[in-house]
């Protein structure tokens, strides 16, 4: 419904020069990525990423926070570091073409229903009739790419685009992941909260094992929470012992490294 709104307001929108939009493009760069709506033209390309979250809403340096009147609170990852991830991603697709278009970003809210309280500093927070006036000034001149590049452009990002893809769900239906249960379900009694073991997930309640109940988790892990996972938050959605467990579970030919050390994430590519 959020992203309808503002794919509306682009619609409407009357440039001198031409553009395309694209809705819900998934890309294969270093990593998969999908983007709510994605602009290009011969100057930039803009990445917008809409939350249609009520509220008071603040920002910290890891979260976005939902404040309602009746008190309740629920904590989102930042939609900026969101934005940083696919701008880098976006242009490693571009480099690896020979584009170097500029790209620009935004978190669109598309109702008033959203207030946003302290917006972080040098970032762009746009709400729905702003769209249209903050894509008027964003053109950077000298012109880069010629309208044929443009259209090169075009179809490179139809061809390169995914098959729609509502994984992980919690992003497709705007589910805060925290509200989930976390652990292993028991693949017999259905008990989630299974215990590692070596080479098994025992079962405390019928005392049954199974060897690939924890791999079959993280598959779910992907599907539902998020599209990527860390060594620490394999740790806490498995509810493992420590970080070798969850080295042991990670090392998995059908699982994607990306990052060195801590900084490690790992994907899962359901496409391949």
């Amino acid at each position: 419904m959020g992203e309808e709104a503002v794919m509306k307001m682009i619609e409407q929108l009357d440039l001198p020069y031409k553009f395309y939009v694209f809705h819900d493009v998934l890309l294969d760069s270093e990593t998969l990525f999908q983007m709510d709506i994605l602009i290009i033209t011969q100057y930039y390309a803009l990445i917008l990423e809409v939350k249609n979250i009520k509220g008071e809403i603040t920002f910290t340096d890891q979260q976005m926070i939902r404040s309602l009147a009746t008190k309740e609170t629920l904590a989102f990852d930042n939609p900026f570091l969101q934005l940083e991830e696919y701008e880098i991603q976006l242009k490693r697709l571009f480099q690896a073409n020979h584009i170097s278009l500029l790209v620009f970003s935004a978190v669109a809210f598309p109702f008033s229903s959203s207030i946003i309280k302290d917006p972080p500093r040098n970032k762009t927070i746009l709400f729905r009739r702003g769209i249209k006036p903050h894509i008027r000034k964003l053109q950077a001149s000298p012109c880069i790419l010629s309208p044929a590049q443009l259209e090169n452009l075009k179809y490179l990002l139809l061809k390169e685009n995914i098959d729609f893809q509502p994984f992980p769900l919690t992003n497709h239906f705007d589910i805060n992941p925290s509200s989930l249960r976390k652990g292993v379900e028991c693949l017999h009694c259905g008990l989630i909260g299974m215990k590692k073991v070596i080479r098994n997930s025992y079962c405390p309640k019928c005392k049954s094992s199974h060897r690939y109940a924890h791999e079959s988790a993280l598959k779910d892990y992907f599907l539902i929470y998020k599209s990527t996972i860390s060594n620490q938050e394999c740790q806490q959605y498995l509810q493992l012992n420590n970080k070798y467990e969850a080295t042991k579970i990670l090392n998995n030919p059908m699982l994607i490294k990306t990052g060195q050390s801590r900084s490690r994430k790992y994907t899962m590519n359901f496409n391949k």
